[in-house]
């Protein structure tokens, strides 16, 4: 594992080590709940199982547990918590949340939970900070025990997170009548030093038994790995393909998701508003997630990026030891056994799964390099929107609207072409579209919506003079600097001219820094083209190559275009593929075929540019829903490189 994220750095543990007996403990955490400036949190009975939640008693405390229901995350990242708040009565207006007022003391933290905190630290801390959790977690104090009892389950000792020398404030260990105490911040010493009392300093025989202690730790697992975990990694890329094991695995399957709500390391999480009675006001919410769940990739329009079991199954096991490995450089599972106690048909034990993964691997299998990780936080997350006005609403379909909308506060949305916002209905939720109007157009910019989920469809009753909120830009747009003396050829499907039009529009305004331009567009019938006027314009324009076309034209419409799908016009455009690049945008179907078509046209993998669409209910890569293999679409994309992402199974 890498060296401890910028907070948690490693102590010298003889030298910080502190003994307490057990009844001098006990008064120490009886004046921290004494004191109403903390909410104190520790590990309780309940029924024949374990739990954290609040205590009123230190004799309430059980730090002799095994594992607890929940992990502790749950307190820095709670199953349901409020974003803000907005009221529509007696004008307008969003909130955010204020910072919980008490400080948090969690006592009794396992040592792979508190290892799992600091997953969840990183992760949460990459791109864009979370404040949310942030918060929660810079004024919390985390008190950690040693094991003494292990679940069946558990198999921290070979993800070398039994015992931890970082990450905690305080951490205990038992020695029969007292508690040896390693300090691990200035935090704890200053807890120590204003609650506790006759604690000593630690002889070198507490400090032998210490060590002796961690060393019966790792002897306490019933799981046996039948291979050294650090292959984890290369196994995985191995037996992507194996579609015969993962549908063996998944079969018993109930989809219920109980293995990734328990998970300490699990992150994903939906976001939904929660109107009160009257519609007037009420609160946006984020609440846990999972990915084995069936619709958690699956988009407005039907897609399913992620429809099969087998599939679901799959990402849970890459995410964990593949994914977020190259991205931060840890296997992001602690072996605490959640997983494995809480599943019903009994086949999510990471334990099992990877000795069959590895007794069935063919070849030699050998530790792939370490990925170089370059983790860069630049500001913290905006959840709350910038309120905005729709000033103008033109019908361009029976399906598509296009809004011209301008923020209240007077500034630019500042986007590159190809990028998207994430648009609130407030009392319905937020959706991510693209914006359709080039950079160029100032002090408003377009959006074109498509009628298809509750938040596009209420977008659709909306007047000219309504509020909405909007969030970003957000997203890796088109880089119109570095296409800047090409040939382009853009090629659009249906609704793919919206996000596309931001780049080409922008191409227009800036026509002469740029080479050859044409443009195909096709949809299914006449009038289901969109920006019909832009189009008519198109024709009689002598700089720009246009070539619409449609899949069919009843009997009622006038067509005298191309008749045939996107593809039957590439034949038709006369290009040198050494100088030309294609920018693809378009539903998900087409583009197979589109690639296949420029290939035999010899058009370079890295002069193709695809823009993809998938779920984002974030915006910055952190709920997990836009994700396909190791990439996050919300951040990495939409707008891709076709050369860096055709490897991808999940891409195209």
């Amino acid at each position: 594992m890498r060296q401890p994220p910028s907070g948690h750095e490693k102590l010298k543990v003889g030298f910080n080590m502190k003994i307490i007996a057990k009844e001098d403990f006990n008064n120490f955490v009886n004046a921290l709940i004494n004191n109403n400036s903390f909410n104190v949190i520790g590990v309780k009975a309940k029924r024949d199982k374990f739990t954290f939640a609040p205590i009123d008693s230190a004799q309430e405390l059980r730090l002799d547990y095994d594992v607890t229901l929940l992990p502790p995350k749950k307190y820095f990242f709670p199953q349901r918590e409020t974003l803000f708040t907005y009221d529509l009565a007696g004008g307008f207006s969003a909130k955010g949340q204020a910072a919980e007022p008490k400080r948090m003391v969690i006592i009794g933290v396992h040592p792979y939970d508190i290892v799992a905190l600091l997953h969840m630290d990183e992760i949460f801390r990459e791109t864009k900070s979370d404040p949310y959790y942030f918060e929660k977690r810079d004024s919390s104090v985390i008190i950690g025990v040693n094991i003494q009892k292990m679940s069946k389950w558990n198999f921290s000792p070979y993800m070398g997170t039994a015992t931890t020398e970082y990450g905690y404030d305080i951490m205990l260990t038992d020695l029969g009548n007292r508690y040896a105490i390693n300090v691990g911040s200035e935090k704890g010493q200053e807890l120590l030093d204003k609650y506790a009392k006759n604690v000593t300093s630690a002889l070198a025989r507490d400090i032998q038994l210490v060590g002796q202690k961690k060393r019966e730790i790792m002897q306490l697992t019933q799981q046996k790995f039948d291979f050294p975990t650090e292959l984890i990694p290369e196994l995985l890329r191995k037996n992507y393909e194996e579609s015969s094991f993962w549908e063996r695995h998944s079969e018993p399957c109930l989809a219920c998701g109980s293995c990734v709500l328990v998970c300490p390391t699990c992150y994903c999480f939906d976001v939904k508003d929660n109107p009160d009675l009257t519609l007037a006001s009420g609160e946006r919410i984020r609440t846990w997630d999972g990915c084995l769940l069936e619709d958690f990739a699956k988009v407005a329009s039907g897609e399913n990026f992620r429809s099969t079991r087998p599939t679901r199954y799959r990402h849970r096991y890459f995410k964990k030891g593949k994914y977020l490995y190259d991205r931060f450089g840890f296997i992001s599972c602690v072996g605490c056994g959640r997983c494995g106690s809480n599943c019903l048909p009994n086949i999510a034990n990471p334990v099992d799964l990877f000795n069959d993964m590895y007794h069935n691997t063919i070849g030699t299998v050998t530790a792939g390099a370490e990925p170089e990780v370059q983790i860069q936080t630049n500001e913290s997350i905006n959840y709350v929107p910038k309120l905005a006005t729709i000033i103008k609403k033109q019908a361009m379909t029976h399906m598509e609207t296009l809004l011209e909308i301008k923020l209240d506060d007077g500034s630019d949305l500042g986007h590159k072409p190809g990028q998207f916002v994430e648009i609130s209905v407030f009392g319905v939720g937020e959706a991510p579209i693209s914006v359709s109007s080039p950079p160029t157009k100032k002090g408003s910019f377009e959006l074109c919506v498509r009628k298809l989920g509750s938040v596009t469809t209420k977008l659709h009753t909306l007047k000219e003079g309504d509020k909405v909120g909007i969030r970003g830009p957000f997203g890796n747009g088109f880089d119109a600097e570095f296409l800047k003396r090409k040939d382009l050829l853009f090629i659009a499907g249906g609704l793919g001219m919206a996000p596309l039009r931001s780049l080409f529009n922008y191409v227009l305004d800036n026509r002469k820094d740029y080479g050859r331009v044409t443009l195909l567009y096709g949809c299914k019938e006449p009038r289901e083209l969109l920006f019909s006027d832009e189009m008519i314009a198109l024709a009689s324009r002598e700089d720009v190559d246009f070539k619409p076309t449609v899949n069919w034209c009843p009997e009622n419409e006038t067509w005298t275009g191309n008749i045939g799908v996107i593809t039957t016009l590439i034949p038709q455009v006369d290009f040198d593929p050494d100088k030309t690049y294609a920018i693809v945008v378009g539903p998900p179907v087409m583009y197979k075929f589109v690639l296949h078509d420029l290939r035999e046209r010899k058009v370079p993998d890295d002069h193709i540019i695809v823009s993809l669409e998938r779920r984002m209910k974030c915006g910055v890569g952190k709920c997990g829903h836009c994700q396909m293999n190791e990439i996050y679409v919300c951040k990495d994309g939409p707008v891709f490189n076709y050369s860096k992402i055709k490897g991808l199974p999940e891409a195209l």
